[in-house]
């Protein structure tokens, strides 16, 4: 293990950079993965490791998590905990930082039961919860558009608990292309709408179906909706007008599943 005691270093700038921007993310193809948890999950899924940082505490409180990182990663540095928190997402940081390689979600075929389609999610947090509620529901896949949020934001890591790292994930070249696409098949597509659509409580969700959530201002727009199959509304008696994309989907994919558990 090598040792880092500047900020000025080339490695703390590099991931720094990594730790804020998308575009740089994209770019570089890599992310940063905090936390023993959030590690420990990233490192059972097989995602490829560039590179790790520990303060020497953390080294030594997680021996174990440190022996399975030398099994992967040759890169390992040891940061002083000031310099590890300024590059820190954190506000308490364990002292654990993994440098990963995005894996590919670009590419998948058609075969599932339950899918959720995600268009122009802006908002890492509700992003990150529903990546945490597809997996605990059991969805199938989460299909999102290229405009949705980074999936390897820290927001959306610690969001959705690792669920990131095991959730099937796909992100097509042409969203609305992959869309048209599944209606071909024999697999059922909803746009979920504000009002106007089928009561989700009356949908028979017992097919092959995909339901499209959108954007947390705007919803979906009308191309995707246009693309679908049929509507379905969660009706509401309070006097709010909407519900946020995180609680919409959730509420949508319990109901998807509900019938396959009672």
């Amino acid at each position: 293990m090598r040792e880092i005691t500047s900020r000025d270093n080339d490695t703390i700038k590099y991931i720094s950079r990594l730790a804020v921007s998308a575009s740089f993310r994209k770019k570089e193809n890599s992310f940063l993965c905090e936390g023993a948890r959030l590690c420990g999950d990233a490192l059972k899924s097989g995602i490829k490791v560039r590179a790790a940082f520990f303060t020497e505490n953390a080294a030594n409180r997680d021996s174990d998590l440190l022996l399975s990182v030398k099994s992967v990663c040759e890169d390992i540095y040891i940061l002083p905990q000031p310099l590890f928190k300024r590059v820190s997402d954190t506000s308490t940081p364990q002292g654990v930082m993994l440098l990963c390689e995005c894996p590919s979600n670009s590419q998948g075929d058609m075969k599932f039961s339950k899918a959720i389609a995600l268009e122009r999610i802006q908002d890492p947090q509700n992003l990150g919860t529903v990546l945490r509620s597809a997996e605990a529901f059991g969805i199938d896949l989460l299909i999102m558009s290229k405009d949705c949020c980074d999936i390897f934001s820290p927001k959306v890591l610690r969001g959705s608990m690792g669920a990131v790292f095991r959730q099937r994930i796909l992100i097509p070249d042409d969203f609305y292309s992959y869309i048209s696409d599944i209606n071909k098949t024999k697999i059922k597509t909803y746009a979920a709408v504000v009002r106007n659509g089928q009561d989700v409580l009356s949908v028979d969700f017992s097919h092959p179906c995909c339901v499209l959530i959108g954007n947390e201002g705007n919803g979906l727009s009308e191309r995707a909706v246009s693309l679908c199959g049929g509507k379905l509304t969660i009706n509401m008696n309070g006097r709010a007008e909407s519900l946020n994309a995180a609680v919409a989907s959730s509420l949508i994919m319990w109901e998807m599943v509900r019938g396959n558990r009672y």
